[in-house]
This record gives structure tokens, sequence and C-alpha cells, in this order.
């Protein structure tokens, strides 16, 4: 099952600069190195008005990276 979440701006890595969010591989990695998504998860990912996009697959509900993506969007 497809689930879709939004990150707010305000919500993001202060580390990370929003403008590389826009490219595909930075969103990518932002999802796999802050939010610890695994990879085999995470169907799409895009940067929007409202923030960051990120649409994941099959994710088990016990899982920790689950729980902090609930918790962030």
């Amino acid at each position: 099952m497809e689930e879709f979440f939004v990150i707010a701006r305000k919500k993001l890595d202060k580390s990370w600069n929003i403008s590389d969010l826009y490219e595909y591989s930075n969103a990518l990695c932002y999802c796999e190195e802050i939010l610890d998504i695994p990879e085999e998860h995470i169907v799409d990912v895009a940067m929007g008005e409202e923030g960051l996009e990120v649409t994941i697959v099959d994710a088990d509900e016990s899982e920790d990276w689950y729980t902090q993506l609930h918790r962030v969007a």
C-alpha cells in the first residue's frame, strides 16, 4: 500500500539547503540519510510548495523510521 507524506519546510533539517532538495537525487539522499527511510520503500520524493513530498510503499508500522516519518509529517 502506498502512503503519501509532506514534511513542512519549517520541519526540514536546517543543515540542508532547501533549494538543493528540488533535485531528485538530493531529495532521495535526504530521505535516506536524515529520515532513515530505506530506499526500497521510497516510491517517489519531490520538493513542493508546502515541503518535501514523500511517497512510500510496504512500510512496517513498527519500524522506527516509519514512526519518525509520522512525527515530522
